[in-house]
């Protein structure tokens, strides 16, 4: 509850319950009554709720000896602190049926109407408490939806951008293949027929337009090669690709299991060599590993790729089933209908990824 309202509240009352005392007359002993009610007043305030029941409790024999000490039953069920409403409400009817016993002639109504609206404040208060708690509770299940919408708009452009990766590998490959398969072919046997002219050639006048001729389509298979060479980059062998991204990464020391796989189709190469990147990615940022182990092997249905680090594990590294990092993997996999699993301790993380064989193109 706010303290500022229930002090400013109970303050109220209390001025209130002087003016009624002092209105049936003016005594000495009322500044004794009046001390004792604030003092009383300080005391609940500051008591915890669990034991606030002992002042209450002694206010009534107190009430009974100084009946006068009764008008200031309304502040001081303001500011004590309860647990409850129900502690509220019988709170104030046990100050209600002392009232009533107290020799307090036509003012004992004017107290019970006060203690009600003593209780009115303090259920009122109760209320608006709960309403900011409420408040607060939406207020923070919003933003924790918000953001595990924004990771989930996340998680779909990066499997999005994934599966477009893939498609643009897998068509750049296929018109690398056009270009070897079908201009390649054309160019070689230009390059031959040009051969077999100079060969037969009687005329001198030609021999130079053959030779440029030649010269020209010779200078087009290069350029044919280097277009093939780039857009086929991402076409490499697997082992071949798998060498250049440990090169690439600098990594720690590499230990290499097994044979590397040889007749992946061109989306599970470009899609286990996308994973690998990744696993390499996070083990170099987040884990101070000494060695990295790379256990392939080739199955008869699937192929099991093992990568394990023995590196400090974090909640950086690989956050248990919902790191972003995991997630991609664990989408790239399911793209080519794979499984990962984790393999999680104090001294290594492992990641197991099977992928079923398919044939190749």
């Amino acid at each position: 509850m706010d303290k500022r309202r229930t002090l400013t509240e109970s303050a109220l009352l209390l001025l209130v319950s002087l003016f009624v005392m002092i209105s049936q007359g003016v005594a000495a002993q009322q500044v004794i009554y009046l001390l004792t009610a604030v003092f009383l007043m300080g005391i609940g305030f500051l008591l915890p709720k669990s034991v606030n029941w002992i002042l209450i409790l002694s206010t009534m024999p107190l009430c009974y000896w100084w009946p006068d000490i009764a008008y200031y039953l309304p502040p001081l069920l303001r500011i004590l602190s309860m647990p409850n409403k129900r502690f509220e409400a019988a709170t104030f009817f046990v100050y209600s049926a002392t009232l009533l016993l107290l020799p307090l002639s036509a003012y004992q109504g004017i107290i019970v109407m006060l203690l009600a609206i003593s209780l009115y404040l303090r259920q009122n208060d109760r209320a608006m408490t709960t309403l900011g708690q409420d408040f607060l509770a939406s207020t923070d299940d919003h933003w924790e939806k918000q953001q595990q919408l924004a990771l989930q708009n996340k998680q779909l452009l990066d499997s999005h951008e994934t599966q477009l990766a893939l498609q643009i590998a897998e068509e750049r490959n296929r018109i690398a293949r056009d270009i070897h398969d079908n201009v390649g072919h054309l160019l070689s046997r230009a390059l031959l027929q040009i051969g077999a002219l100079e060969t037969i050639n009687q005329e001198p006048v030609l021999e130079e337009p053959l030779a440029q001729l030649k010269q020209t389509v010779d200078t087009g298979m290069d350029h044919i090669r280097l277009s093939v060479h780039d857009l086929h980059a991402d076409s490499l062998s697997f082992a071949e690709a798998f060498q250049n991204l440990l090169m690439i990464e600098h990594l720690c020391p590499v230990e290499i299991q097994g044979s590397l796989f040889t007749d992946l189709t061109d989306k599970q190469h470009n899609c286990l060599s996308m994973v690998i990147k990744e696993a390499l990615t996070n083990t170099l940022k987040h884990s101070q590993a000494t060695l990295l182990t790379f256990h392939f092997k080739t199955l008869p249905a699937f192929y099991r790729l093992q990568i394990r680090n023995n590196g400090i594990i974090t909640n950086e590294q690989y956050p248990p089933k919902t790191g972003i990092g995991l997630q991609t993997i664990q989408q790239r996999i399911r793209l080519i209908n794979g499984q990962v699993h984790i393999a999680q301790t104090d001294t290594h993380f492992q990641l197991t990824i099977t992928i079923p064989k398919e044939p190749t193109k």
